[in-house]
């Protein structure tokens, strides 16, 4: 089950909002930024659909490849990069 809901607050920032969709390398959210008078951002959540560590090691580094590529992207239609951050929920670590 997915320990991310609406009205979570992640690391005493960002309260989801909705679940925006989700693909091979996690899901997407809508999300209130509260350290900026509650702007509207869209946050990624690491959730891999492969097995082995081999290849969740390649999946980690293409997300973290295109992390890099949204940070360096300036388009109207694009949300601007803002951090990519680790959290803790139920003892599981996640990364966004």
């Amino acid at each position: 089950m997915n320990p991310i809901y609406p009205d979570l607050i992640l690391t005493s920032r960002y309260k989801i909002i909705k679940q925006l969709g989700h693909g091979g390398f996690g899901r997407t959210y809508q999300a209130e930024d509260h350290h900026r008078f509650q702007e509207l951002c869209v946050l990624k959540e690491f959730a891999p659909q492969v097995h082995g560590s081999y290849a969740l090691q390649e999946s980690q580094e293409l997300f973290e490849r295109e992390a890099g590529v949204l940070y360096k992207l300036r388009h109207p239609q694009i949300p601007g990069f803002r951090e990519m951050f680790r959290c803790k929920l139920d003892g599981e670590g996640y990364l966004f």
